[in-house]
């Protein structure tokens, strides 16, 4: 699975990257800003025959300022990434698994706030890896669906601005996964209100020759979707690219050897907490 932060940065206005599910309690009174992200459906495994799809981003939301105090308390949930589909199963393929909600309770909010976890992706076209969805109001919060996954092709992006760009975005083969409306930098840089993404998709990658899996070419950056990966080759395992955080898995064809492919994992969700000095 791509990689979550756990730590928290320092200073007078730190800032949190959750990866795991747990009860966090506020070190110091301020105003907060919240960004969550679904986790990312698992992209399918090619069948011998036929199309198959990319896996659905997670969604986004976000709360923009709340204000804490060391007496409040939230529950958060972070959505685990699909695993991708893989092992024999001819003449068919395997099916992706879901993403993970990634949910928000606590002090001051109204309610649950939910950014859903994007969908797996089915061998057979029956379900195409649709986007995570949001849920929850109050607190001027706001949210977007994730990126579909794409048919054939590449897992879908987050998007922090507008629905997620779907496998194969603007400019891109249909093969590519999706990319971020996020500023770019990686999610590290991240800061003030603002989530930042990274800059590469995953790329289409097609084997030779050789037997080798995808490697990272595939494999989207933070918020981004994975890149299908294909080959014709009996002796080589084609594995769809990864999603980054949150993004979808892309799907891995090995026609006519279908046991050789394997679909991409989705990306896990992530929650950001960061202290406004305003």
């Amino acid at each position: 699975m791509p990689y979550a932060f756990g730590a928290a940065a320092g200073g007078a206005f730190p800032q949190f990257f959750i990866g795991k599910s747990q009860t966090w309690v506020p070190p110091q009174d301020g105003n907060i800003c919240i960004h969550a992200v679904g986790a990312g459906g698992g992209g399918s495994q090619g069948p011998e025959s036929g199309n198959t799809w990319g896996s659905g981003a997670g969604a986004y939301f976000q709360v923009p300022s709340l204000a804490v105090t060391t007496s409040g308390s939230f529950t958060l949930v972070v959505g685990s990434g699909g695993r991708g589909g893989q092992g024999s199963n001819e003449p068919h393929g395997r099916n992706g698994n879901n993403g993970g909600d990634t949910t928000l309770a606590g002090t001051g909010l109204t309610g649950t706030k939910t950014a859903g976890g994007g969908r797996g992706s089915n061998w057979d076209n029956s379900q195409t890896g649709s986007g995570g969805t949001f849920s929850g109001s109050g607190e001027s919060s706001f949210g977007y669906t994730g990126g579909a996954g794409n048919s054939n092709g590449g897992g879908g992006a987050v998007g922090v601005y507008a629905t997620g760009a779907a496998g194969g975005g603007t400019g891109n083969s249909n093969n590519n996964g999706g990319q971020t409306d996020a500023q770019g930098g990686g999610i590290g840089t991240s800061s003030f209100g603002t989530i930042c993404g990274g800059q590469h998709a995953g790329s289409h990658v097609y084997l030779y020759n050789y037997a080798v899996t995808s490697g990272r070419t595939a494999w989207g950056d933070d918020l981004c979707g994975g890149g299908k990966v294909g080959c014709s080759q009996g002796n080589i395992s084609a594995v769809g690219g990864n999603g980054g955080i949150g993004g979808g898995g892309g799907c891995g064809v090995n026609y006519p050897y279908s046991p050789s492919g394997y679909g991409g994992d989705g990306g896990d969700g992530i929650i950001l907490i960061q202290y406004l000095p305003w």
